[in-house]
């Protein structure tokens, strides 16, 4: 993340506007990743290190994957219904694209302000307070630039969460979005106490036999397009079945199907929860690019989603898993073609 003069004063006129908080309640988007929850953890610890009183909330009761497990102060956030004293709390949301993505409305509505906090280039701004910085690899890492410019100490706590946000929304290092500035925070945080390689195992290399299942059904169920160019996989409800899995197991398998050979965008589209009683098919796409040439944030928009340049997702209702295929098929084949990789 360069710090130019203008990304600079915005970082200062966040933190000092965070540090004159003192009652806060802090959220992300809905089926949390690494970097929001690590987000959610670190700022809370660091707001409540300067005193004030500081309360995380998901408004989801999901289970959280089980790759964010070890992430200390996890078990402390309130999930499902709303604080009571809510609506006297400011609201600071980090990682979250719009305010849909919070999952409440209520909370939103009721809140006295908003101040939004995200990497995400298509956020909406939804904001009293708005801090959007696009080139930066995660909200992880903008959120390391304020605890400076606040004072506040970064404990080892707070260095392992905000370095398992860079670490996954990074692609572990990959990512375009992976500048020189990144390594140098990440280096940091591995000074202050981060234990990198413990994090690594936890995310990467602590998987349920489950999870091996459902990642052995996606290989199953994979087809590719586009000349090899796309790698596809669908997982109906009965794929979640057959393997004792759900949804929240899905994190990080995307990934694979972009490692294979020739691959340039990987997409997985699974069956949500409760398809059996639904009227109409619903499911959730999740996107990959090997190469920043393709960007899938601009395909995920086309069905509602959003994201970034190389990693984006939608979740998609009245259409079939062959209609998705489709789509995808047209809309790479297009964006392959218009950055000349044919």
């Amino acid at each position: 993340m360069a710090a130019s003069g203008s990304v600079d004063k915005a970082l200062t006129a966040v933190a000092e506007a965070l540090k004159a908080e003192t009652r806060v309640l802090i959220t992300c988007h809905v089926n949390p990743d690494g970097d929001a929850l690590g987000s959610v953890i670190a700022l809370n610890r660091a707001l409540a290190s300067l005193g004030a009183d500081s309360i995380m909330f998901l408004a989801g009761t999901e289970p959280v994957a089980p790759e964010w497990r070890f992430l200390k102060g996890l078990k402390e956030i309130t999930t499902g219904n709303l604080p009571g004293d809510h609506q006297f709390r400011t609201l600071i949301a980090l990682d979250c694209g719009s305010a849909d993505r919070i999952g409440n409305e209520e909370l939103v509505k009721a809140a006295p302000q908003i101040i939004n906090i995200d990497h995400h280039a298509d956020n909406t701004r939804f904001g009293e307070i708005n801090l959007v910085i696009s080139q930066a690899s995660s909200t992880a890492e903008i959120l390391f630039f304020i605890f400076q410019k606040m004072g506040a100490e970064i404990s080892a706590e707070i260095a392992e969460a905000l370095y398992t946000g860079i670490l996954v929304d990074s692609g572990r290092f990959q990512y375009a979005s992976a500048s020189a500035a990144t390594f140098r925070v990440a280096a940091d945080l591995i000074g202050r106490g981060a234990r990198h390689t413990e994090i690594f195992r936890h995310v990467y290399e602590t998987v349920p036999l489950a999870k091996t299942r459902l990642f052995c059904r996606m290989f199953e169920n994979l087809s590719l397009g586009c000349g090899g160019r796309l790698a596809v996989s669908v997982l109906e409800a009965e794929d979640f079945r057959r393997t004792g899995t759900s949804d929240n197991l899905t994190e990080g398998l995307v990934d694979s199907l972009r490692a294979i050979e020739g691959v340039m965008v990987a997409a997985l589209i699974y069956s949500k929860p409760g398809q059996e009683e639904a009227e109409a098919p619903s499911y959730r796409l999740s996107l990959r690019s090997s190469s920043s040439a393709v960007n899938v944030q601009r395909i995920a928009k086309a069905k509602g989603g959003g994201g970034h340049l190389q990693a984006a997702g939608a979740s998609i209702t009245g259409e079939t898993a062959e209609q998705i295929v489709q789509f995808l098929s047209d809309r790479v084949e297009r964006a392959i073609a218009r950055a000349g990789l044919k």
